[in-house]
């Protein structure tokens, strides 16, 4: 599966440089590479948290299965085709639920955060959307769906959702009434007041005409989410929600209010939080030489990604998780690296990622536990000081 994805990332990566150059001949600033750093480096922590819950999602849909089962479906095309329609159906639900629910909202959010909408947002997944939907497709195996069908079933159908992130394609005629095109899911990525809440479907649009919330694009879409958030942290646009659902527990006077909220629609909150003082570092302007140093990481980065997705299985799996984890880092810091403004102390924490790089060059000479623990803890420092440092709300 993740030689797979390999594969399918170069194409993708070549789409969004077709789409990027377009945008440049047209002059639209629908593409800024700060953006695209970020909505990259997101992509790249969803991936990695696949090899998680990947594992963990068939393991709960075959314990589903293997204690649950009530009907048995024959294991032919007619199970594929079948697996596929029932999995947008549910995909639709939870997408419906995301959006309904602040904890839920928490693991989706992250995709609607960006103020630009182009191919690269279909990199922008938070990987706690893949845990939060699990639960959903677990009666699915009780129906007698196999869960090697549903989880092979449910990746492939997932690569629609990349394509129709795109403003350049307009409404596809007869398409339109059936399957969902990049027209309803502008629709959807809007934050105008008649896009808010729709066309939630993920290949068939059907489902939204049957449950009332379709919306056909009539004006132009405003993308982004209507709180005060601002892109510029790949950690940040993923922990936001949550460090606000946390803010808002400690600060509320209320126990009822502190359990409300995680069930609450993300319109609803709280009346009786208090204020929370907060600290805030003056960031300093990027300079033109930091800007070339974050190209470099963000190239090299991506490079180093595929290639420890295409050799995952020929590694030692402690050796390809320390890659994985540093090329990710890498291009966490090319994100940051390639915003308007730094932090201050980004030179000091960036001296940290290269010293873990050090430590792993050592760690394949003489893989001693100790080595081991200080490539892991520097890797996440470094990354954890730069996002707790973030401006964003």
């Amino acid at each position: 599966m993740l030689n797979y994805i390999a594969l399918l990332i170069p194409l993708f990566l070549v789409l969004i440089a077709l789409e990027w150059r377009y945008s440049l001949i047209q002059n639209d600033n629908r593409y800024k590479i700060s953006n695209t750093a970020i909505n990259m480096a997101i992509g790249a922590m969803d991936q990695v948290g696949a090899l998680a819950y990947l594992a963990v999602f068939y393991f709960a849909l075959n314990f589903s299965k293997t204690h649950f089962e009530i009907f048995h479906l024959p294991n032919d095309w007619r199970q594929w085709l079948l697996a596929a329609i029932v999995i947008d159906f549910v995909s639709y639900w939870y997408h419906r639920f995301s959006h309904r629910n602040h904890l839920l909202w928490a693991g989706h959010v992250t995709h609607h955060s960006s103020n630009h909408f182009n191919f690269s947002n279909g990199f922008r997944t938070s990987p706690f959307q893949g845990l939060f939907r699990i639960p959903f497709y677990l009666p699915l195996p009780m129906l007698g769906f196999d869960p090697l069908i549903l989880v092979v079933t449910f990746k492939v159908t997932g690569l629609w959702d990349f394509l129709v992130h795109t403003s350049y394609i307009n409404k596809l005629g007869p398409l339109e009434t059936v399957f969902v095109t990049p027209s309803h899911h502008r629709v959807h990525h809007g934050k105008n007041e008649c896009y808010i809440d729709k066309n939630y479907g993920s290949i068939l649009i059907i489902w939204d005409k049957l449950f009332g919330t379709f919306q056909e694009e009539k004006e132009t879409v405003v993308y982004g989410v209507k709180s005060d958030y601002q892109d510029s942290n790949p950690v940040n646009a993923i922990f936001y929600h949550f460090r606000w659902l946390i803010k808002t527990c400690i600060t509320s006077t209320s126990w009822k209010n502190r359990l409300k909220i995680w069930f609450m629609p993300p319109e609803w909150t709280p009346t009786d939080t208090a204020a929370m003082s907060t600290t805030v570092l003056t960031p300093h302007k990027t300079l033109k030489k930091a800007r070339f140093y974050g190209y470099y990481l963000l190239s090299t980065g991506t490079v180093g990604f595929i290639w420890v997705l295409f050799c995952y299985d020929t590694l030692q799996t402690d050796i390809a998780i320390y890659l994985f984890l540093l090329v990710v880092s890498q291009i966490i810091q090319a994100a940051i690296s390639l915003q308007e403004t730094q932090h201050p102390h980004f030179l000091y924490f960036e001296c940290l990622r290269w010293l873990s790089f050090a430590l792993f060059g050592l760690m394949i000479f003489h893989p001693w536990p100790l080595i081991q623990i200080c490539v892991f803890l520097l890797c996440c420092l470094s990354v954890i000081l730069l996002s707790l440092s973030s401006s964003s709300p």
